[in-house]
């Protein structure tokens, strides 16, 4: 068993003066959450656009990861405000290794740069505390913020998925990115 669990479910991340990460639990889910999953516009480059989401799937999909000893949960917050997820996990802990996954659900927060700093916090989270030597994502050909953002954050190009994905009724290439500490 990892430490993740006996140290850090009440963890939290200072992004600035204004933002920070805390681990999510039950108590932190509301109905604004709830709507942001049901969202399409939230949603489209993401899976999470082909279910239909309601407050108890939300809290046992918050509670799962919240006892998970390989997925760190976090929450988004500006003021005390929660406003999207970042999730470090699946970790494959043998191989020091996990993906990364993001959203702001508040749209008034997009394009600002926030999640830019998150991912950054959130490395350097996986590499100094947890010891990790690979991070990995993967996003929709189409999605170019998350291409932009994690170009930002140091991720590379190892691999293309042609045509994986049906997006908007339309075939598009999954774009498969990897951080390697030290090597960017």
């Amino acid at each position: 068993m990892h430490k993740k669990k006996i140290f850090y479910n009440d963890f939290k991340i200072n992004i600035d003066e204004k933002f920070f990460l805390k681990i999510l639990k039950k108590s932190d889910v509301s109905e604004k959450y709830v709507s942001w999953l049901n969202d399409y516009e939230v949603t489209r480059f993401t899976e999470q656009k082909y279910y239909k989401h309601n407050f108890k799937s939300v809290l046992n999909f918050v509670q799962e990861k919240y006892i998970s000893e390989k997925e760190f949960l976090f929450g988004i917050y500006f003021n005390n405000q929660h406003i999207g997820n970042i999730k470090l996990g699946p970790i494959k802990w043998e191989h020091k290794s996990a993906e990364i996954s993001f959203f702001i659900g508040e749209k008034r927060f997009w394009g600002k740069g926030i999640a830019k700093k998150c991912i950054k916090k959130i490395i350097d989270f996986g590499v100094d505390e947890l010891s990790l030597r690979k991070i990995n994502a993967g996003y929709y050909q189409t999605n170019l913020a998350s291409n932009k953002v994690l170009k930002k954050c140091g991720f590379k190009i190892e691999g293309i998925r042609k045509s994986d994905l049906i997006f908007e009724n339309q075939r598009i290439d999954l774009v498969l990115v990897g951080y390697i500490p030290n090597n960017n």
